[in-house]
């Protein structure tokens, strides 16, 4: 595969698999750094949601510079530039972007929240809940099946995702291998 993609030798390859698949794979696979364990999540307890909140703002293509330069700082873990076409959702305050959030799959039968974050310097404030419930409610009014993965030891967001109706489904393993 690697010759038929024309790969360079130094080339890695990601992917998200679950607990048995990543038993199968640990032996076959040689893995650049230790798999990131992440726990997926569901929304499933819609009532938990929080009202809307008007400080949130739907996040559009004029915003496209705004929101990937934000991602950078934030160093968000996977964000892909095709992800810009979901929605995103954002709160600004004093003319800048100080938490935003999308989508990395958003379709008629799944979605998949991502790439939420708040600015350091604003943190500890409630960003991060009005970004994820706006998501929610968003994904919601597309497919009850609304998910979201969450690195295991980030106690505090599994907290929040908990507080906002969000249920464990099962744990998964983020692993990256040379190709």
């Amino acid at each position: 595969m690697k010759d038929q993609l024309n790969l360079p030798d130094n080339a890695v390859g990601s992917v998200i698999v679950n607990e048995e698949v990543m038993a199968l794979l640990a032996s076959q696979l040689e893995l650049v750094k230790s798999p990131k364990k992440l726990l997926l999540m569901k929304h499933i307890h819609q009532e938990a949601l929080p009202p809307v909140y008007t400080s949130v703002v739907h996040l559009g293509p004029s915003d496209f510079e705004l929101i990937e330069s934000k991602m950078a700082d934030l160093d968000t873990m996977a964000f892909s530039k095709e992800e810009l076409q979901y929605p995103f959702y954002g709160v600004m305050e004093q003319r800048e972007l100080i938490a935003v959030g999308g989508y990395h799959i958003y379709s008629e039968d799944y979605v998949e929240l991502g790439n939420i974050g708040t600015d350091v310097r604003w943190r500890r404030q409630g960003y991060g809940r009005k970004i994820c419930t706006e998501l929610t409610r968003s994904g919601r009014r597309v497919t009850s099946n609304v998910y979201l993965n969450v690195l295991e030891e980030n106690i505090g967001a599994i907290t929040l995702y908990q507080s906002l109706g969000y249920a464990l489904m099962c744990k998964q393993y983020m692993v990256e291998f040379v190709i």
